[in-house]
Formats: structure tokens, sequence, C-alpha cells
């Protein structure tokens, strides 16, 4: 982990076992669009997690997936590629967030992607636009 929250164990009924979640830090200042407090993240998301409602936090499942992106929290949870960004348009190592969705590290964005499997084991993703 990139840094350190204070985390708990909590069941998952999704997942069906215990799961690491945390609070991210608040901002320390910022525009009044910015949440107030931290955000409950899920150290443990998998790609699985992005389909239907997380039962933790009550909202669309990608949600904790891409705050656990954003936080830097654990990098290591998701699976990396290379290809465009549909946003800033640069060639970077997008993370997975599920098998249509990954995070441009460079500006943060959410995209849509296909993603195509080669024959050499790697992958490369393809934006809609």
């Amino acid at each position: 982990m990139d840094a350190e929250i204070d985390t708990e164990i909590v069941f998952c009924p999704s997942c069906r076992h215990g799961v690491r979640v945390g609070i991210t830090p608040a901002h320390r200042s910022g525009h009044a669009n910015l949440p107030e407090g931290g955000q409950l993240v899920c150290l443990d998301f998998s790609g699985a997690c992005g389909e239907g409602t997380c039962p933790l936090s009550g909202r669309s499942g990608i949600v904790m997936g891409v705050r656990l992106a954003r936080s830097h929290l654990n990098d290591g949870a998701f699976q990396v590629i290379h290809g465009p960004c549909s946003s800033c348009g640069e060639m970077v190592g997008l993370e997975m967030l599920d098998d249509r969705h990954a995070i441009c590290p460079e500006c943060d964005s959410v995209n849509e992607y296909v993603f195509v499997d080669l024959e050499d084991g790697g992958a490369v993703a393809l934006t809609g636009r």
C-alpha cells in the first residue's frame, strides 16, 4: 500500500467473507463540490464487485473501485494494461476496474473500454470513441 489509513475488517454480504475497509483522509481545503470528510473505501475491491450495488456503501459497486484506484491505497488490486485514455489522450497504464471500465492514472478519469486479449497473454484497451 502506498498510504496508510486505519482499516477494519467487516463482513461483506456480496463477497461472503471479511474485507478490509477504511475511510480516506478528508480534503484539507477545496471547492464546495468536494465531499465533507473522508470516503468509505474497500481495500479488497475486485472486478466482480463492480456489478450491482455495493452492500457496504449502498452505491454502485464500481464507485468502490474508483475510490480505491484514486486513493492509491492498494494499487496492486488492479490489472494494468496499456492503452489510450479517451479523456486526456495519453498512452498510459490503465487500471482495470472491471471488464469494461478503467481509470487513467494521469487524469483520474474513468472510461469505458473494450479489452482485447492478445495471443502473447497481454491485452489491449480500445475506446468506444
